[in-house]
């Protein structure tokens, strides 16, 4: 992971070489020589560079009132990353990260990942037709109240891996294919300071 957590703040998908980041494949596979194509944006200078890429989003930083709803119109596809930063309060019992398949109540979701710290676990499933599946849960509880988080959600060609504090921490299957994903979703006990989707 060494590099990641750099690559991800250039904000262009052309700027991770692979194996740079766990799960996400060469993207453009021209991280050296940006060239005529799709803009993109650095994110940290703000300006549109062209890369063989797609753009990344930009940044969506400050302190969000939650839940916090992002849309998705194009979906999620093998490759792209969703990175969400916080801090747990010092009194937090849950919060979730939804990447659900519309934008309307009751819609699928194709992961609910749901750190607990009231169980202290995180829980890892999806809702279908109104119906939870089965949980899956993750080896004990990276997040602690009162400290700041920061986790990517990669789409890999298995399943959704969740990365935090630059560790694999889990690797999630795909039940519902990730390019039905039409939003996401972020509430629950926390401060929501940071939405980067790539």
């Amino acid at each position: 992971m060494a590099g990641a957590s750099e690559a991800l703040e250039r904000g262009c998908w052309a700027s991770m070489a692979p194996g740079s980041v766990p799960g996400v494949g060469g993207g453009c596979g021209k991280a050296e020589s940006p060239g005529p194509g799709t803009p993109c944006f650095d994110l940290r200078s703000q300006q549109p560079r062209h890369c063989h890429c797609r753009p990344a989003v930009p940044a969506m930083a400050g302190s969000f009132n939650v839940p916090h709803k992002t849309s998705l119109p194009e979906g999620i596809r093998v490759g792209t990353v969703l990175r969400i930063r916080g801090l747990v309060p010092d009194k937090a019992g849950r919060f979730y990260v939804n990447l659900l398949c519309g934008e309307e109540p009751g819609s699928d979701a194709a992961l609910h990942f749901n750190p607990r710290l009231d169980e202290s676990t995180v829980v890892f499933n999806t809702l279908e037709r109104g119906t939870w599946g089965a949980e899956e849960r993750g080896s004990g509880i990276p997040f602690q109240r009162g400290q700041p988080f920061d986790v990517l959600l990669i789409a890999t060609e298995e399943g959704f891996k969740a990365v935090i504090a630059d560790s694999e921490y889990h690797h999630f299957r795909y039940r519902i294919p990730p390019g039905r994903v039409r939003a996401l979703e972020v509430g629950g006990d926390l401060q929501l300071e940071l939405v980067k989707i790539f």
